[in-house]
């Protein structure tokens, strides 16, 4: 099970919530395990929902299009109703047995479609008995006009916002969230290591790339983001990977994530090809100890703020004193960045549980970039769990 139902129950007890509709392809996918084709294909229009009750969360009520009910079978909870709306087809000109699943298809493409999404989500606050209830709405993904059917059909339901309420609750991961992070993570540094492994005089910026993407899929995740520069290239990591072609004394900067069954990696590494400069090894040693510093001392309790300065202090106090930083890292789960974001005017309070990217760049003209970054759990007590083998201590010279 994905979802923490407990610290969800908590969440909405406190909040007096009788039902909650997930709306964004993250949030339904937390409730039920499935990955919406439609909010990810139409990201501006498509409907998909998940609702739940305070008394059961456990029983999800699923709302999607009757051409992507199919989707249901792909659930990694019961689906105690799911309600399609629209029209589809899939034909049956035979009376020969179907399979469960077939037959299971042909039942929930067959039941009367509503004609809208808002109103087959109407039908399923329905069925779970919130007509009339205080219910939370996942305004991020709510599409224009669904609400006011909303209200036109449950006139005496009182909605409230509730997207902050899924983020509070998704905070903290369940062991099968680790799970899924650390395999998407393992899977990069997997990948960084096949992309150095062709790292040669004249090899391309663009050919790495092509080959981190490759061995990604290979492993049966999905490439997000493939940032790889060489050199003083480095200063604008978010340009394209091009031809530049590697040189002697050149670093090589991956900032480089990919998705596992709906979970986000975010690593960053820096190699060396060939010796360095004195410059970058001075850059590097600081760089990873000021991670290695907010991996260690990050503890439950503490402000995302304090784990800011405690790292950008450890940078600065061993060897980049002059070392500035809008954030030094985030939260990492169902979607790449999440609360809190280590900023120093965080005031989320660190729990045992999280998943945090912890995270050192420096980018300057005609050096180019050094970049470290890894996830890790925070424990309860004792040291943090590193979800990948970590950045190493010196820099690696290819």
């Amino acid at each position: 099970m994905l979802a923490h139902l407990a610290r969800l129950k908590h969440k909405m007890i406190e909040e007096n919530l009788d039902g909650l509709v997930a709306a964004t392809t993250e949030n339904v996918h937390y409730l039920t395990g499935i990955s919406s084709v439609s909010l990810h294909l139409h990201p501006y229009f498509g409907q998909c929902y998940a609702v739940i009750t305070q008394d059961t969360p456990a029983r999800v009520a699923f709302v999607s299009s009757t051409g992507e009910i199919d989707q249901v079978l792909d659930a990694s909870v019961d689906i105690a109703e799911a309600i399609n709306f629209g029209p589809f087809y899939r034909e049956r000109h035979t009376e020969d047995a179907l399979h469960a699943n077939e037959q299971r298809l042909y039942n929930l493409t067959n039941n009367p479609a509503q004609p809208t999404g808002g109103a087959a989500l109407a039908a399923a606050l329905k069925t779970l008995g919130l007509a009339g209830k205080r219910v939370g709405l996942d305004e991020n993904g709510m599409r224009i006009g669904v609400q006011c059917a909303l209200n036109q059909a449950l006139g005496s339901t009182h909605f409230v916002p509730a997207s902050s309420t899924f983020a509070w609750v998704r905070r903290v991961k369940t062991e099968e969230e680790i799970r899924r992070i650390a395999r998407a993570a393992q899977i990069t540094e997997r990948a960084i290591l096949a992309s150095v492994s062709i790292a040669q005089a004249g090899v391309t910026e663009r050919e790495l790339y092509l080959e981190f993407n490759r061995s990604i899929a290979s492993q049966g995740a999905r490439p997000e983001f493939t940032m790889i520069r060489f050199g003083r290239n480095g200063v604008g990591g978010q340009v394209r990977s091009d031809r530049t072609r590697l040189n002697r004394g050149d670093t090589i900067w991956f900032d480089v994530g990919c998705t596992y069954e709906g979970y986000w990696s975010d690593l960053a590494r820096t190699f060396s090809f060939g010796e360095p400069s004195p410059r970058i090894r001075e850059l590097y040693r600081a760089m990873v100890a000021g991670e290695r510093e907010g991996i260690d001392r990050t503890r439950p309790g503490i402000t995302g703020a304090d784990v800011f300065q405690l790292t950008v202090r450890a940078v600065r106090d061993n060897g980049e004193p002059r070392y500035r930083r809008h954030h030094v890292g985030h939260c990492i789960g169902a979607e790449a960045y999440e609360h809190p974001i280590l900023n120093e005017a965080s005031d989320i309070v660190i729990e045992a549980g999280m998943v945090i990217n912890i995270e050192t760049p420096y980018y300057e003209f005609g050096v180019g970039a050094v970049h470290v970054e890894n996830p890790f759990v925070v424990s309860e007590s004792g040291p943090n769990r590193l979800l990948t083998s970590g950045s190493p201590p010196e820099l690696v010279v290819l």
